[in-house]
């Protein structure tokens, strides 16, 4: 995985504004705190942004079955410290394959760790994305003070999936 540098930040910004509907809350002092952390992934014009939890997360419910097979039951979901957490993921040029391959390439970087993520419920394109990749629904969030912005949160589980390889 190809980190940001400084070096990249106008052409990062550059990328939230095509996309101002969606990312309409991105700073640059923020981008520029994540940069300087190593939390921003720029390859082939692709961004993704993100973070490793530092202490355990209540996220929501998922659905699970004690013997690997159904009935499924909602049981609560917590990531734990180490897991990831993706905040923005967006390519300059949507719909040529950069972002499924640099986003699977995101997903090995970060093998044996869960991967979290919210996206905004209106964002069906994004939604579809996830979806195709393995992501499962966990619970609704919804973000803003005045105006409630609906969202939803998913999880791709590699915990389960790391444990079951490396053992």
């Amino acid at each position: 995985m190809k980190h940001a540098t400084m070096d990249n930040f106008d052409e990062i910004m550059g990328v939230f504004k095509q996309y101002g509907d969606l990312f309409p809350h991105i700073r640059g002092d923020k981008m520029t705190t994540m940069i300087e952390g190593g939390n921003v992934v720029w390859e082939d014009k692709v961004l993704i942004t993100y973070n490793h939890y530092k202490r355990k997360q209540k996220l929501g419910l998922i659905e699970q079955s004690m013997f690997g097979k159904g009935p499924y039951v909602k049981v609560p979901y917590e990531a734990q410290e180490g897991d990831c957490i993706l905040h923005q993921i967006a390519a300059k040029n949507q719909g040529d394959g950069s972002g499924k391959k640099i986003f699977n390439r995101f997903i090995d970087f970060n093998a044996g760790r869960d991967i979290i993520l919210s996206v905004r419920t209106e964002n069906k394109r994004a939604i579809s994305f996830y979806k195709k990749n393995n992501f499962i629904k966990v619970s609704d969030i919804e973000w803003g003070k005045d105006k409630q912005v609906k969202g939803e949160v998913y999880l791709l589980e590699q915990k389960a999936r790391w444990n079951e390889w490396t053992s």
